[in-house]
């Protein structure tokens, strides 16, 4: 029996198992009538019964028969509600509930088979029939009968499976860019609508990006349905009712050196510090853009929140201003694998990560979208597995080896796909949508 024909023909695998179990049973059922009926109780098959309305009625005599036909049944019986049950229909109802069903319709059947049997009996002891074969033939034509309304009583109602509930997804941590944000750079009107239904649901909300906190979009910012904000790679954790909860920076001279082996190389330098993105405003024009290979679409947001100055070391010397992330474009490949390879080597205690396939994210370790989402969860007392990750790019890697139930968009990269629980609609298909598909509220 092949899986494919299993699937497509799921109801009559289940009756052709029954009835597999059936003959299996049966098996047991006759076997064991025929050695007790002519060896174990051998010596009592002659002892008449004393006179009983019941026993009467279904042709019982002999104190023999009636000893081997109830211990054979009750084997007969016991053997396919176990075997039904794991096997047939993979039932998880509660074993007292169909157990009890199971005797009552066992009991039913034993009077039917017990009645046809006394008639079996009667009719072979008239014409001189007993014997083992004739035994065999008519047990099992009366073990059989039954099975007419026994498997639909079993199928429908004794071992029938209740509907499982679907897990409750209780936190919903979606990243921005190329998550939750379109390609076109915007938040769909759909996935606001959904994300606010889902919240008065009882659902919670929390952004998880690479972004600064004044980079996320207003209608997410001032939006009471986004509960907490995870930013900057996690540097920082945004409540909306108590605030800041945590910024963690880079060490002043550690800011300082890494600046230094990036004024090394041909990049387009960005510096994260007090929640703004900072730029050099000599570079900040899109002739610049297309030279460090920013994706086009990522400009507009760029024009919008950029902060620029005329000299970007003015941040890294200045000791009020502190440094939360370096994110930096690289114009070519090899520069950005040396400067890789040159920023782990001489900083243990910082944790570089890309969401671009030409950039670098550099926090101080510890740092990462995973450490700080499991970091949040700890101290608001959440269970990590209640966590559903959306993500698509690298710099969401950490979070998909936590606990967290991870769920890649159709966008995303392979390795992150390779990770996930679950591979969803694309970032321009409304995965908020599709998340309130996915829910089933309590």
């Amino acid at each position: 029996m092949t899986e494919q024909f299993v699937k497509k023909h799921a109801e009559l695998w289940k009756f052709i198992k029954f009835n597999i179990t059936v003959l299996v049973t049966s098996a047991i059922d006759i076997l064991s009538y025929l050695v007790l009926l002519y060896f174990v109780f051998k010596s009592s098959n002659g002892v008449e019964l004393g006179d009983n309305a019941l026993l009467s009625l279904l042709g019982i005599r002999y104190k023999g028969y009636l000893y081997s036909y109830l211990i054979s049944t009750a084997l007969g019986y016991i053997s396919a509600y176990l075997i039904n049950r794991r096997v047939t229909f993979h039932s998880d109802v509660n074993p007292l509930y169909s157990s009890v069903l199971y005797i009552v319709l066992a009991v039913f059947n034993i009077l039917v088979s017990s009645y046809i049997g006394s008639v079996f009996g009667t009719y072979m002891s008239l014409h001189n029939m007993s014997n083992p074969i004739t035994e065999i033939i008519s047990k099992f034509v009366i073990i059989n009968i039954p099975t007419l309304w026994t498997y639909p009583l079993e199928r429908y109602v004794i071992q029938i499976n209740k509907p499982k509930k679907k897990k409750v997804i209780r936190y919903i941590a979606s990243d921005l860019d190329g998550t939750l944000i379109s390609s076109d750079n915007e938040v769909s009107e759909e996935n606001l609508d959904a994300i606010d239904r889902m919240h008065n649901a009882g659902v919670r909300f929390i952004v998880l990006t690479g972004r600064t906190l004044y980079e996320v979009p207003l209608e997410l910012r001032h939006n009471d349905s986004i509960d907490y904000i995870i930013y900057s790679n996690g540097v920082g954790i945004w409540d909306r009712k108590r605030g800041l909860l945590k910024n963690n920076f880079i060490d002043d001279e550690k800011a300082k050196k890494v600046f230094e082996i990036l004024s090394e190389y041909e990049t387009f330098t960005e510096i994260y510090s007090g929640g703004r993105p900072y730029v050099d405003a000599s570079k900040f024009d899109l002739e610049h853009f297309l030279y460090y290979k920013i994706d086009k679409g990522f400009i507009p947001e760029m024009n919008k929140s950029r902060v620029k100055i005329p000299n970007l070391r003015k941040i890294i010397d200045d000791s009020n201003d502190k440094v939360e992330m370096f994110d930096v474009f690289f114009r070519y490949e090899k520069e950005r694998q040396e400067c890789l390879k040159r920023l782990k080597i001489d900083f243990d205690d910082l944790f570089v990560t890309s969401s671009m396939s030409n950039n670098l994210e550099i926090v101080r370790a510890g740092n990462s979208k995973g450490n700080t989402l499991i970091e949040f969860c700890n101290k608001m007392g959440i269970d990590i597995k209640s966590v559903t990750v959306l993500g698509d790019s690298r710099n969401d890697i950490s979070a998909f080896e936590t606990d967290a139930k991870g769920y890649a968009v159709a966008n995303a990269c392979d390795e992150l796909k390779n990770l996930a629980d679950k591979v969803i609609c694309s970032n321009d298909e409304n995965v908020m949508r599709f998340m309130e598909r996915e829910t089933v509220y309590e």
